[in-house]
C-alpha cells in the first residue's frame, strides 16, 4: 500500500511540474473525418524531457494519425510520441518527447494535429431521398488536458452553407458563420470536461472503404502491374424508402445531395493500360485525364451510393519499372505508395497490400513512413517459376488521406537469374521437339502383320530402284554432252574418257539394281515389271553406240544423228518413268 502511495505521489508530482498557459483548439467537422489542430503552450515548473497531450478515450480509440511539432516551424512535425496504455477518467494521454529538455521556468508551444474517423453520428439515422443529411458531434467544450490550463478556447467549424441545427451552450460560447466558438475559459483543472453536442448539416458523402486489397507485381522485364480490389460503403444517414431515378435526375441540389455520384481517383503519372470493372464486367462510364504529375480517373459507379449502400470494384494499371524501381548492382529498391488516392476524405478501414517480388530474390525488407503490420511472407508460383516468388504482406487499419505517402521495399537480386526463364523455355521446346522426333520413329503396332511388312519392304526397294534408274539416265545425258563437245574440239581422248566414266557408273548401278531386283522375286508381279528397266537400258546403250559411231564420222556440229539420238533418249526416259510409275 505504501508503494502504491509513493507511485501516485510521484505521478501527481510529475504532472504538477508542468502547466498549460494557453491552449487553442480547432475542430474541423466539414467532412466525415474529424480534423483537430491544437496549439498548446507548456510551461515547466521543473526540468522535463516530455509532456502529455490528452484526448477523450472515445476520440483516442479512433485516432487515425497524430503529429506533433513546434508551432511556427516550417519543418515537417517529427516529434516522437507514445500512446499510454492506462486511461484516466475516460481520457487517454500521449507522451510527447520534446526536442530538448524544457528547463524550469521555460516554455514551449507545440502544434498537435490529429484526425479521428467515424466519430460523427447521423441524426436522423434515416432520411428520404430528397432530405438533407445531419450529423452530431459529441465532445467537450473544455479541451482535455493532463495539466491545469490557464487559458483555452475551442473553435468548431462546420460545412460552409450548412445549417447549424443546435449546439450545447457552455458560457461563454457563441454561434459564428462557420460554426461555434467555445471560450475562452480560464484556470481549468486537469482532466476537466464539459459535455457538448453540436448538431449540424453535412451533405458530403461519408464514404468508407471497408476493404482495399492491393497487389503489386514486379517484373525485371520492365513492368510493374498494380491491381486493387475495393469495397466502399456510404456510412451516412441510411436511405429511407425506395430510390426514384426520376427524383434523382430532377434534384436541383446536384453534387450537394448526400449521395456519391462520381469521384476522382489519382494514379501515378506513368500509369497505362488502366481498367475499371466490377462483378458484372467493364464499366464504360469512367473517364481518364492526363495531368502533368498524375493520371486522374473519374469513376462513376453503375448507381449513386446513398446511405447504407455499397459497391465493389477492381481498378488496375501498369507502370514502367524505370519510374519506381531503382538498382545499384544487385541491390534493388521499389518506391511507391501503399495505396492510391481513391477519393477525397476517404476512410480506409482495412488495407491489405501484397508485393510480389521476382523469383530468386533475397534479403527483402520494407521501410514505411508510419507503422504497419507485416504478416509472414507468402509464396506464389507463376509462369516458368520453380521455387515460387516471395510475396510481402502488409496490413494496416484506419487510414486517411494523410497516409498517402511512399514506402520502399529493398531486396537483392542477381541479374544472372534473368536468363533462367528464357533458358527453361528453350530447354522445354527442345525436349518437346526431341520427344516428337523419337515418337515419330517408333512403331507402336501391337499385332504382327507380315503382309504389311512385305509391302513396306517392297516400297523401300522401289524407292531405291527409282533412285538408281535416275542416276543411270543421267549418264546418257553426260555422254551426249561429251559428244557435242567432241564435234567442236575433235578431242577423241576426252570423248573416250567420258564414255569410260559412264560405263563404270552404269556397271556399279547395274550391280546394285541386280541385288535390289532380287529382293522383289517374292512378289512376281512387281519383279516382272522391274525387269523391263534392264531391257530398256539395253536399248538405250545400243542407241548410244550407234550415235557415237555417227558422231566420229560427222563433219557438222548439228547433224541428223543428234536429233535422232535425242529422240531415242527421250523415248527411253519416258519408258523408264512409265515402268517406275507402274511399280
Amino acid at each position: 500500500m505504501r508503494v502504491i502511495s509513493l507511485l501516485l505521489l510521484a505521478l501527481f508530482g510529475s504532472l504538477s511540474a508542468v502547466k498549460v498557459t494557453n491552449l487553442q483548439r480547432n475542430l474541423d467537422l466539414t467532412t466525415q473525418v474529424l480534423k483537430g489542430s491544437t496549439e498548446i503552450t507548456y510551461e515547466a515548473d521543473a526540468a522535463t524531457k516530455d509532456v502529455l497531450f490528452t484526448l477523450s478515450s472515445a476520440e483516442a480509440e479512433k485516432v487515425s494519425i497524430l503529429t506533433a511539432g513546434e508551432a511556427g516551424s516550417k519543418e515537417e512535425p517529427k516529434l516522437k510520441f507514445v500512446k499510454e496504455a492506462a486511461t484516466t477518467k475516460g481520457f487517454t494521454n500521449f507522451k510527447i518527447t520534446l526536442p530538448k529538455t524544457l528547463e524550469k521556468g521555460g516554455s514551449i508551444t507545440l502544434k498537435i494535429d490529429y484526425q479521428v474517423t467515424q466519430h460523427l453520428t447521423p441524426l436522423p439515422a434515416k432520411i428520404t431521398q430528397l432530405e438533407n443529411q445531419f450529423f452530431y458531434y459529441d465532445g467537450s467544450a473544455i479541451s482535455p488536458s493532463a495539466y491545469p490550463v490557464v487559458k483555452q478556447k475551442t473553435v468548431i467549424k462546420i460545412p460552409s452553407g450548412g445549417k447549424l441545427q443546435s449546439y450545447t451552450n457552455v458560457a461563454p460560447s457563441s454561434k459564428e458563420s462557420a460554426g461555434v466558438s467555445y471560450g475562452p475559459y480560464e484556470n481549468q483543472e486537469a482532466y476537466t470536461e464539459k459535455f457538448i453536442r453540436v448538431h449540424f448539416e453535412n451533405n458530403s458523402p461519408f464514404i468508407v472503404a471497408t476493404r482495399v486489397e492491393r497487389l503489386i507485381e514486379i517484373s525485371h522485364w520492365g513492368n510493374i502491374a498494380v491491381e486493387e480490389q475495393i469495397e466502399i460503403i456510404h456510412r451516412g444517414a441510411a436511405l429511407d424508402g425506395s430510390f426514384s431515378r426520376l427524383d434523382f435526375q430532377m434534384d436541383r441540389r446536384g453534387p450537394k445531395m448526400p449521395a456519391l455520384q462520381k469521384y476522382r481517383t489519382i494514379l501515378p503519372a506513368a500509369a497505362k493500360d488502366i481498367y475499371y470493372r466490377d462483378v458484372i464486367g467493364n464499366i464504360s462510364t469512367s473517364d481518364v485525364r492526363l495531368k502533368r504529375d498524375s493520371v486522374e480517373v473519374e469513376i462513376k459507379p453503375r448507381f449513386p451510393l446513398f446511405g447504407g449502400w455499397k459497391t465493389t470494384y477492381t481498378l488496375g494499371y501498369n507502370l514502367p519499372s524505370s519510374e519506381h524501381l531503382f538498382k545499384k548492382g544487385s541491390n534493388f529498391a521499389l518506391k511507391m505508395k501503399l495505396y492510391d488516392h481513391i477519393m477525397d476524405n476517404l476512410v480506409v478501414e482495412k488495407l491489405a497490400v501484397k508485393i510480389v517480388l521476382p523469383e530468386a530474390t533475397s534479403n527483402a525488407k520494407i521501410v514505411t513512413p508510419y507503422s504497419v503490420e507485416r504478416r509472414p511472407d507468402e509464396s506464389i508460383a507463376t509462369y516458368l517459376d520453380t521455387t515460387g516468388r516471395t510475396v510481402i504482406v502488409i496490413h494496416k487499419e484506419n487510414l486517411v488521406d494523410s497516409h498517402l505517402k511512399p514506402f520502399t521495399v529493398y531486396y537483392d537480386f542477381e541479374y544472372i537469374n534473368l536468363l533462367r526463364e528464357p533458358l527453361m523455355a528453350t530447354a522445354f521446346f527442345f525436349a518437346l521437339f526431341f520427344v516428337i522426333i523419337i515418337y515419330s520413329h517408333m512403331d507402336f503396332t501391337i499385332v504382327h502383320d507380315p503382309s504389311q511388312e512385305a509391302r513396306d519392304k517392297a516400297q523401300g526397294s522401289i524407292d531405291e530402284i527409282q533412285d538408281l534408274v535416275e542416276r543411270r539416265l543421267r549418264t546418257y545425258d553426260h555422254v551426249s554432252e561429251a559428244a557435242r563437245l567432241f564435234k567442236a574440239s575433235r578431242d577423241e581422248d576426252a570423248l573416250a574418257a567420258a564414255k569410260a566414266k559412264a560405263d563404270a557408273t552404269r556397271a556399279e548401278i547395274a550391280e546394285k539394281l541386280a541385288n535390289t531386283l532380287a529382293s522383289l522375286k517374292s512378289q512376281p508381279s512387281l519383279y516382272e515389271k522391274a525387269i523391263g528397266l534392264s531391257q530398256n537400258d539395253g536399248h538405250m546403250k545400243d542407241s548410244e553406240a550407234t550415235y557415237l559411231a555417227a558422231v566420229k564420222k560427222s563433219q557438222t556440229k548439228d547433224g541428223p544423228e543428234d536429233k535422232a539420238h535425242a529422240a531415242k533418249l527421250a523415248e527411253g526416259r519416258a519408258r523408264a518413268e512409265s515402268i517406275l510409275a507402274a511399280l
